[in-house]
């Protein structure tokens, strides 16, 4: 009776061990799936983030390919037409007609030659490049001030004349650019504010507009968002930044623009 007792006691024992190894087992397994698969997932995502690092970084060289163009080519081109101009000028009759028609070549060669300078100014920021994100947004509100009929205002909080790392204004600087020029073409706005927040401050910048606003999550849904909010996030995503709308149909917009919280294994 005792053996008896005995081997059922071991086999019980032996499978309530063999169950708890399954268990453990199916657990570990289950939790290594899910690590890998997060790991996967984060491998995924750092590739898409240096696929759009790259492609930025392209479009960037391109536009700056551009403006030197611009400004050694058409720009010296331009000048030099002018210049001819100006000498030609000088053997032309005094009659009314004459008089009308070297005027309204030489306005159209002045506003040729701003124009040029205008878009070089907007493929290469240079203001950003030599002073900074604040001076640069701070001239970018001043030049659509002046070519709209809203109202364009900007203010910084903290140090303006801190410095972030080269990409990560620049990518900052294209995003408050494409905001503004959103709520410029379709938000029918007639005020827009700008404001970037520096250290000491927590640093954060906002676009805010009093225009006809739009709902971020049906904007999602078409099939081509528009509104350049692939193009905004996807710079985002680059410097790790994530932005946040806050708007509704009738009520303006205001986007939020912030570093993303760090996760836990970056902390």
């Amino acid at each position: 009776m005792g053996e008896i007792w005995f081997t059922v006691v071991s086999g019980s024992a032996i499978m309530v061990a063999m169950g708890l190894f399954v268990t453990l087992f199916t657990v570990y397994y289950q939790r290594r799936q899910v690590e890998q698969k997060v790991k996967m997932q984060e491998m995924e995502a750092e590739f898409q983030r240096r696929l759009l690092d790259v492609s930025m970084s392209a479009t960037e060289a391109e536009r700056r390919r551009i403006a030197q163009d611009l400004h050694d080519d058409v720009g010296a081109l331009l000048s030099v037409t002018k210049l001819n101009f100006n000498t030609l000028n000088q053997y032309v009759d005094a009659h009314q007609n004459s008089l009308q028609l070297t005027q309204q070549v030489r306005e159209s060669l002045d506003e040729a030659m701003g124009q040029v300078r205008r878009i070089s100014r907007e493929l290469i920021p240079t203001t950003l490049e030599r002073f900074g994100l604040s001076a640069a947004l701070q001239e970018f509100a001043s030049r659509s001030n002046q070519a709209n009929s809203l109202v364009v205002t900007y203010q910084h909080l903290g140090n303006e004349n801190h410095r972030l790392t080269p990409k990560l204004e620049l990518m900052l600087y294209r995003v408050a650019q494409e905001l503004i020029n959103n709520a410029i073409r379709h938000a029918e706005a007639t005020n827009i504010h700008v404001q970037l927040s520096l250290p000491p401050q927590d640093f954060s910048m906002f676009v805010e507009d009093d225009g006809v606003g739009f709902d971020p999550a049906e904007v999602r849904k078409r099939p081509q968002p528009g509104l350049g909010l692939d193009s905004i996030e996807g710079r985002l995503t680059i410097i790790d930044h994530q932005i946040l709308y806050y708007s509704r149909p009738k009520k303006g917009c205001r986007a939020v623009i912030l570093p993303k919280p760090m996760t836990k294994n970056e902390t």
